[in-house]
């Protein structure tokens, strides 16, 4: 049996209508259609270009001047602030935040205190 991970997607009803008018025709129940679909999507090679610009753009390194400039900004305002609207501010993830703790840790003055950034 192939390896599965199972997710939840939401769509709205104009696609859901959609999705149903091809049970039975592309899939035997709406999951199966949507999967069929997806699977289609990735397999056209028509959508590499469109695949490989996304995975670049996820791929690319931070502005780092811009998030340093938004560290500035945000410490000027708190004493402390929960880790993840401080991630979500910056527009990073927590690997990135962790490559660069020690510096910017140095640099704006402020502690990790386990979910919170604290000046």
């Amino acid at each position: 049996m192939t390896d599965v991970k199972r997710t939840t997607v939401t769509f709205s009803r104009i696609y859901m209508d959609l999705v149903d008018e091809l049970v039975g025709v592309f899939g035997r129940t709406e999951a199966a259609v949507i999967n069929n679909i997806v699977q289609y999507f990735f397999n056209d090679s028509n959508n590499f270009p469109l695949l490989e610009e996304l995975r670049s753009r996820k791929k690319r390194e931070p502005n780092k001047l811009k998030i340093e400039e938004k560290i500035e900004k945000i410490l000027k305002g708190v004493k402390s602030i929960q880790l993840d609207h401080f991630l979500e501010y910056l527009e990073i993830d927590r690997s990135y935040l962790f490559e660069k703790l020690e510096e910017w840790k140095n640099k704006f003055h402020f502690e990790l205190d386990y979910d919170k950034i604290i000046k």
